[in-house]
């Protein structure tokens, strides 16, 4: 299993800033998502998106790389 996640602001700037979206609309996603915590606990393999897309590319690359073995 492998998480993509965020830290919460980021995940937050990001969402608010779709077409359409509001604090409100996204309370009632994450009220119906389980926590960003237990994904990560669950996880074999966590990508973090919070410092960029490169550092989220050589993430993805790592987790190739491991499953290629």
């Amino acid at each position: 299993v492998v998480v993509v996640t965020a830290p919460a602001e980021v995940q937050r700037q990001r969402v608010l800033a779709r077409p359409g979206m509001s604090e409100e609309k996204l309370a009632a996603i994450l009220a119906k998502q389980v926590p960003d915590a237990e994904k990560r606990r669950l996880a074999d393999f966590v990508i973090d998106t919070g410092n960029g897309l490169d550092a989220a590319r050589a993430a993805v690359a790592a987790v190739i790389a491991e499953l290629r073995g």
